[in-house]
């Protein structure tokens, strides 16, 4: 799972599957029918690029962890912003 921000900027959403059709990046939502588009490029060779650049955001970790002040370790997720070309 990764939080990923539309190209458009106006969502923001946990998803779990991503797929790529032509030059449309669309989020696929487990267990319900639907999809979204989350981002269009101009071919679908910078399409597989984009998921590429998703594929290596989540081998790299969607979590981080943050020591406070007061010395307590808690856990952020990291965003993905779908890029605008």
């Amino acid at each position: 799972m990764i939080i990923i921000r539309s190209q458009d900027r106006l969502d923001l959403m946990k998803v779990n599957r991503i797929e790529v059709n032509r030059e449309q990046v669309y989020a696929v939502f487990e267990g319900e029918s639907n999809f979204r588009e989350i981002g269009k490029y101009k071919s679908e060779r910078r399409a597989i690029e984009v998921l590429n650049r998703i594929q290596e955001a989540i081998i790299a970790g969607t979590k981080f962890d943050i020591i406070n002040k007061d010395g307590v370790r808690y856990y952020k997720e990291k965003v993905f912003e779908m890029p605008v070309e």
